[in-house]
């Protein structure tokens, strides 16, 4: 889903629930796309969720988001119609083929679609069994969270603001303002760029994903609260309007959990 409407939704797989919600906020165009998924195989169903921010300032930021999402789906679908059991090994080859499949339909269109060279997009996904044993992968500054007791951040940002705090020049803290914190630097549409792949169990937790216009307006901390304090089939509706009056950037959530 992607364009300029808001957007709420929710779906189950098993006792897994999803929601998602999409908000162009202060933009005049919505260049994020997300999704949540239920995916059959032979052993039984897959939860899949993603968020894909297209990038501001290139050509095509929509399509690249919106083409990257349905790519993985496709790619998923197809790759574990084989498959009786999706155990975490199993999952990422699944999801890496997704996102492999995925930059190669963003790069394709591209090449071939007028208008559209130069076109990328970020992209975080998750992929669950219904026992809640999952695999992120992740691409650029969308994220994914658990979030519980307390808020862990599974991903980790491909941007220069991020190897800017691993290399000690900048705090944290310093980082949420920089004026560079904005540039990637990895996207689906190079080749060679390729996802980080991070094994999780969902537990009682509450999977979040979300584009980094959400966290341009809020905090991890009010993430935690607002998540705990609200009922799933309406978290990221709640989150991202706590976003919109601070965030400058498109506001994309989709969360997964069993309450």
């Amino acid at each position: 889903m992607h364009g300029g409407m808001k957007d709420e939704r929710g779906e189950c797989a098993g006792e897994i629930w999803a929601c998602s919600y999409t908000d162009k906020g202060v933009r005049d165009l919505n260049e994020d796309s997300c999704g949540a998924f239920t995916i059959p195989y032979p052993g039984g169903r897959l939860f899949l969720l993603a968020v894909a921010d297209g990038l501001g300032g290139h050509p095509a930021g929509e399509v690249a988001s919106g083409l990257a999402i349905s790519a993985l789906r496709s790619a998923v679908s197809l790759a574990v119609e084989p498959l009786s059991v999706m155990d975490p090994v199993s999952l990422r080859k699944v999801l890496a083929s997704g996102f492999s499949h995925a930059n190669r339909e963003v790069i394709r269109h591209a090449e071939t679609s007028p208008g559209c060279a130069g076109m990328g997009t970020t992209m975080v996904a998750a992929i669950m069994n219904q026992e809640g044993e999952g695999v992120v992968g992740n691409v650029g500054d969308s994220r994914a969270y658990l979030v519980g007791d307390g808020i862990r951040r599974i991903t980790k940002d491909h941007s220069r603001v991020q190897e800017m705090v691993d290399q000690g020049l900048i705090s944290w803290e310093e980082a949420g303002s920089h004026p560079l914190r904005h540039i990637v630097t990895r996207i689906l549409g190079r080749p060679k760029d390729t996802p980080d792949l991070c094994p999780f169990h969902l537990g009682g937790d509450l999977l979040v994903l979300c584009s980094d216009g959400l966290l341009d307006g809020i905090s991890e901390q009010e993430l935690h609260s607002i998540a705990l304090r609200h009922p799933l089939p309406h978290v990221c509706r709640i989150l991202v309007e706590n976003a919109r009056g601070r965030s400058r950037d498109n506001i994309t959530v989709v969360a997964a959990g069993r309450r």
